[in-house]
């Protein structure tokens, strides 16, 4: 079987340790870096982004993910843009309704009409187009060259506008009914505008820790499947597909989205992805499989070949809360993406 394997940085780094950062997944064999756009918890994104490009040569660089609260979509598209020429064609652009960044604000994320029309607009201007963004038409004077756009989704009309609109689409996992109930959504997307869903490049979001066990993988992982009370927000909803969703997380674990909910209850936006959050003591060993993948290399085998014969095509994993970022991406390399290659 083989998949691809992408990676997150950018959380709890120097400016000065990215280039280096970006270096060594390039060398692992990663074939996506992205950079997290959170301005009140990391550098900004595009700095980032620009020092990946200088320090690397194959690997695709891209936001993880950027939203279209805190820029226009025009200065999104064009600062993709200019990081896409820099690096010989090498960028893509991550983006979803709003996280960390607007949250941290104040606000929530963007209505799903603004969202679609954020994405229809930037698949315009991209292409040197006239494209129209609330009531005002603009184009580009110098981008001709469209680069990937990959779809932050959770929800499900989210993921049917990544499905209908995206190059990929990032969405979190990685429990396999989770995978299989995100996949379905990102299908009725594509077969609403006659797209074939198997042209869809699929990221599961996730942290893959490989350790001695799961309870080792424990310290450095659980502040990442905190996560999940923005699935225990979701799940609240009333939306059939959420209903459907809730109705089979239940059935497969009974009271976990219980679970969920003391996470939720605890969190704290300004300790998000910290290594010692302390949001993190309220995660329980089943949130943590629900959210990751971690525990021994054949632990962590097993589950992302399941991910694969659901359809998923890329294991997109961060390295946020892990203390040694550049030994775990060599662990990745060399214990669980050897298996992946054929």
């Amino acid at each position: 079987m083989k998949l691809d394997f992408s990676v997150g940085i950018g959380r709890n780094l120097r400016i000065s340790e990215i280039g280096e950062h970006a270096r060594i997944a390039e060398e692992c064999g990663f074939s996506h870096v992205t950079f997290v756009d959170q301005q009140n918890l990391n550098p900004d994104v595009y700095v980032m982004m620009t020092l990946a490009s200088m320090a690397t040569h194959r690997i695709k660089i891209g936001q993880g993910v950027t939203q279209p609260y805190t820029y226009h979509p025009s200065v999104t598209a064009n600062a993709t843009a200019s990081v896409d020429a820099l690096s010989g064609g090498r960028a893509f652009l991550g983006i979803g309704a709003g996280g960390n960044a607007v949250r941290s604000m104040g606000l929530k994320a963007s209505p799903m009409n603004d969202f679609e029309e954020c994405i229809k607009f930037i698949k315009k201007y991209i292409r040197g187009e006239e494209a129209e963004y609330k009531g005002t038409v603009m184009h580009s004077e110098w981008i001709r060259k469209p680069f990937p756009i990959y779809v932050a989704s959770a929800g499900p009309r989210s993921l049917q506008i990544a499905g209908a609109l995206g190059d990929g689409v990032v969405f979190p996992g990685s429990h396999p009914e989770l995978v299989k109930w995100s996949l379905e959504q990102i299908e009725k997307g594509a077969a609403k505008v006659g797209r074939d869903p198997s042209k869809i490049d699929t990221w599961v979001r996730t942290l893959v820790f490989v350790a001695e066990s799961k309870e080792a993988a424990r310290r450095e992982s659980a502040s990442y499947a905190a996560n999940v009370t923005r699935m225990y927000s979701m799940l609240t909803g009333e939306n059939e597909d959420i209903i459907d969703l809730r109705q089979r997380i239940d059935k497969k674990l009974p009271g976990i989205i219980d679970e969920f909910k003391l996470v939720h209850d605890v969190w704290d936006e300004y300790e998000h992805e910290k290594t010692e959050a302390s949001h993190a003591n309220a995660v329980t060993d089943r949130v943590i499989d629900f959210r990751l993948i971690t525990g021994t290399a054949e632990d962590v085998i097993e589950r992302i070949h399941e991910l694969g014969e659901l359809g998923v095509k890329n294991i997109s994993t961060v390295m946020f809360p892990i203390v040694d970022k550049k030994g775990m991406m060599r662990e990745i390399s060399d214990k669980i993406m050897t298996h992946f290659r054929n």
